[in-house]
């Protein structure tokens, strides 16, 4: 593990661990990094916490200070930025969140644009330049770079939804957490273009109530709901939306195993299940291998974290 970047990018609690100062830092050394390349664009995803609109301005000003382009898609889910960065030309995409923790915390995750997490090798770069270990020039002139509103971003992310899983969920009443995060701005819009009824709770973020005794890590509140209204199934996220877990109409949570099982099965079924495989941490039960072996899936094993995974 780095000197700042953790497995899941850079975390702590906002203007202690993580200030404004650091988050120009990491978009300075991003833009000259990549505008030396000849790559230009970047992308800014953020959840819903109080602090994320500070560290969008500092990313930012750091990112065009060396003369790339940052475009701002606002408050968005983590795999949004991984999708754009991915299929939409930029040179690396930055999310600006803590995840699950609560509102005071806050982090910058950074993806190349190959979809994945920023290589250790890139992070150690940005790492010594933080510790005054080198140092960079600044563009003048014509040479620096320009903000650019993205709000279409979310309508890119939403249209892929739906052209790779077409379901057709028409009849389908379904109940979503959306923790008060990213989730809010695109979980009810994905669903009901797949024609599903939906009713959102804890969709009215306001800063600080992101992931308070809601959300995919408190879904207590939510399982009762589930109880009362009679849903085909519920779903509850994290703050932003790049986790998931599936409650039943009798308000049991359906174990991340069984998620697993389901979703590989399904994947294979379309031909999209990569290499026959599904990926799984160390915390995965026996239970699922067998249950792969029974589907002739293969499963891989990771240490905990995503950028393992």
């Amino acid at each position: 593990m780095g000197r700042y970047f953790g497995t899941d990018g850079i975390r702590g609690k906002a203007n202690e661990v993580l200030t404004a100062e650091r988050a120009f830092q990491v978009g300075r050394y991003l833009g000259y990094y990549f505008s030396k390349e000849g790559k230009n664009k970047i992308v800014i995803g953020k959840d819903t916490r109080l602090s994320s609109d500070m560290f969008e301005n500092a990313l930012a000003a750091g990112i065009t200070s060396e003369g790339c382009d940052a475009y701002l898609a606002g408050y968005c889910p983590t795999p949004m930025i991984c999708l754009l960065t991915k299929e939409n030309g930029f040179a690396c995409g930055a999310m600006i969140s803590a995840s699950h923790n609560p509102f005071y915390d806050n982090g910058i995750k950074v993806f190349s644009n190959d979809g994945f997490k920023l290589s250790s090798d890139i992070e150690d770069l940005i790492e010594d330049y933080i510790d005054g270990k080198v140092t960079i020039p600044y563009r003048t002139d014509s040479e620096i770079g320009k903000v650019i509103a993205y709000p279409q971003g979310i309508d890119i992310y939403l249209d892929w939804i739906v052209k790779e899983y077409p379901l057709d969920l028409s009849g389908w009443k379904i109940a979503i957490d959306c923790a008060n995060g990213s989730s809010s701005f695109t979980a009810q819009k994905a669903l009901e273009r797949l024609g599903a009824e939906v009713t959102a709770f804890h969709n009215e973020p306001n800063g600080i109530n992101i992931n308070t005794k809601c959300g995919s890590t408190h879904p207590e509140l939510f399982c009762e709901e589930m109880k009362k209204g009679n849903y085909t199934v519920g779903l509850t996220f994290d703050g932003d939306a790049d986790r998931q877990i599936m409650v039943r109409p009798d308000g049991e949570l359906v174990n991340g195993d069984f998620m697993l099982y389901i979703v590989g099965k399904y994947l294979r079924d379309l031909n999209k299940l990569t290499n026959n495989t599904i990926v799984t941490t160390v915390m995965a039960n026996l239970g699922l291998y067998k249950a792969m072996e029974r589907e002739g899936i293969q499963v891989e094993k990771t240490q905990v974290g995503d950028k393992y995974v």
